[in-house]
Parts: structure tokens; sequence; C-alpha cells
């Protein structure tokens, strides 16, 4: 049977909430965070051409508990791996920001500080830079992930973690349908504001116990990544049989066999697609040979006149972002493209 940390059970529950997400100004805020970088997409445009009126009207299907998100739409991409990509209809992104608007800072209070993934002042690089700390003071590292975490998530147990923060049954309601549109019981689509921040509470219990019932002080996770540092190596061998048995019996996940590992810090850690050392990290040859061919497949693009500037600015100026800390590799790639 579920049962529930006891980190979890301690929590403050927040109510009277409904009302603050239904306000035009919440909703208003969440229509120009769903716009950004789609403004010039058609479902985009047509919304905003007669913004107030969808808001209004969106407000009021909200409050009568008519409103009833539309099917997603849905792609395949490969990085490297196969994954399906599920796009939700403007309107409903605009409902997604609502939501996470008001359940963002009540979470916020109960995330531990390391946990990098989607939030504020967050991210990639400070996970990074923070793993790198970690692995200076610690000799051995246990870094694993969890297997197929999104189509893994239950609905049920999400819902009863929800309930453990939030006792507004409006806003639980309108949770619960953006979280069953994902499937039969069982899985979060991937590409969803929602399904990135419900993931990242799927996971903050597992977080307090690793901190708190494991007792481990250098502990760090990104998603569904994560990694434990210890100068004991039998710590950590005990920590992984008590990590899979918690997540097996109070979330219903498993480790991933074939990206769990104990090593130690001289041979490098694969994190978050860098190879991270006590002295260096260095961006993984796979991810750096899949991001100079979409790199050259956008100035392809460019100098064929399939995309514009501004979208072609868009994606370079991503790609530049996560390649600041490799100035070599920008200046390689630049020298390359001048020749």
């Amino acid at each position: 049977m579920w049962r529930l940390a006891k980190e979890s059970v301690r929590m403050k529950r927040y109510g009277n909430l409904f009302d603050q997400f239904l306000s035009f100004t919440n909703l208003f805020s969440a229509y120009r965070k769903a716009r950004k970088g789609t403004a010039r997409k058609r479902s985009t445009l047509a919304f905003s051409f007669h913004l107030e009126r969808e808001l209004f009207e969106l407000q009021k299907a909200l409050h009568a508990g008519t409103y009833k998100p539309s099917p997603y739409h849905y792609f395949k991409i490969y990085d490297p791996k196969e994954r399906t990509i599920s796009i939700a209809e403007f309107q409903d992104r605009v409902v997604h920001h609502a939501l996470i608007n008001i359940l963002e800072p009540i979470y916020e209070r109960c995330f531990i500080f390391d946990s990098y993934a989607t939030r504020k002042n967050k991210g990639t690089h400070k996970a990074l830079e923070r793993a790198q700390h970690m692995m200076r003071h610690n000799y051995w590292f246990f870094k694993t992930d969890v297997d197929k975490y999104f189509d893994s998530i239950e609905h049920d147990v999400l819902l009863k973690l929800l309930e453990r923060k939030v006792k507004d049954h409006r806003l639980m309601q309108l949770a619960e349908k953006i979280i069953r549109l994902g499937g039969l019981g069982v899985g979060l689509p991937i590409g969803n504001l929602t399904s990135q921040f419900f993931a990242n509470v799927y996971l903050n219990g597992f977080d307090h116990f690793v901190k708190h019932q494991l007792k481990a002080q250098n502990y760090i996770r990104y998603m569904d990544d994560f990694v434990l540092f210890s100068q004991d190596r039998h710590y950590l061998k005990d920590c992984r049989s008590s990590i899979e048995d918690y997540l097996k019996r109070e979330l219903g996940l498993r480790l991933k066999s074939n990206a769990t590992f104990l090593n130690h810090a001289e041979n490098g850690l694969t994190f978050l697609g860098r190879r991270v050392f006590p002295g260096t990290i260095r961006l993984a040859r796979p991810n750096w040979q899949r991001m100079r061919k979409r790199m050259e497949a956008q100035f392809d693009a460019f100098n064929k006149q399939k995309i514009d500037e501004e979208v072609f600015l868009q994606s370079m100026n991503s790609y530049w972002a996560i390649l600041e800390p490799f100035k070599g590799l920008r200046h390689q790639f630049l020298t390359d493209k001048q020749q």
C-alpha cells in the first residue's frame, strides 16, 4: 500500500487559492508567459486578436467548472533516442501557466535547495557547478536516473501528494483534469509546463527522504537524474538499496540499470550532457556532435531562406547559452563556418 513520507505529512496545507488563480491579473500574467517564443504562431495570434474577450470567456468557463482541456498534438524527436512531445492548445497553455503561478510559490518553500530542474535561479549550469563542488570534497559518487520517468508517474499518487499541500477543492479538480489527460492512470506528457512542475513535486518527498532519512549531505537532483557524493563507498552502496526500495514502494518507480553507476571522482561524472571532473567541466562528445549538427542545419535553413532571422537568432542564442562555458567550442564552430 502506498505510504506517505513523514516529511510530507508535516507539510502545511494551503486553501482559498482558486480566487487567486481565477483573477484577471493572474490570467493575463499567464497569457504573457504562454506567448513567449510563440508570438507569431497562428493560435497565439488568434487568441491575442480578441485578448480581453478570450480571457474573460476562459475565466467564465473556469469559474463554472465547464473548462475542458483540448487533446494534445503530438510529434516525435530523436535526441538521440525517440521521444514523443505533447503540445497543448494555446488556451490550455495559458491555464497551465496560471496554475503554476499559484502552486510554484507554495512548493518553493518545501523543495530542497539542490533540486535544479525548471526552477527560478537554478538550471543546468548551476547544477553542474554544484555537482563539481560536491565532487571536489568527496572521492566517490553514486549516479543514476529513473527508468521512463514521465511515463511511470502514477496519477493517483501524484494527486495525493498535491493534496498534502493544496486543500482547495476547485483547484485540485482543475489539476486533476490536466493530469488525467496525460494517460490512463499513469504518465505525464513530455513538453508541458505542468508536467515538468508535477514531476518535481512527485520526487520532492524522495528528496527529503534522501536528505533526512539517509542523511545524505551531498545530494543533487535535476528532474529524474540524481547523484549522491560521499567519502564512504559502502555508505553509497547501502543508499542504493534504500533508494530502490523507496522509489518502488512509495512512487512505483525503478532505476535505469544501464545508467546507474558507483564510481570515483578521478574517472569523471557524466551529468546533464557534460563530463564533470574536480578541476574542469567538458561537453560530452555525443552531445557536442548533436548540437553542432543542429546548428549547421539552422545555418543552412537560414541561408536558404527557409526560416527568418528572428527564428534563426532565437535558436542560435539558445545554443550559445549552452556553450557559454565552452568558448573554445564556440570559436571552433564559428571559424569552421567562416571557411
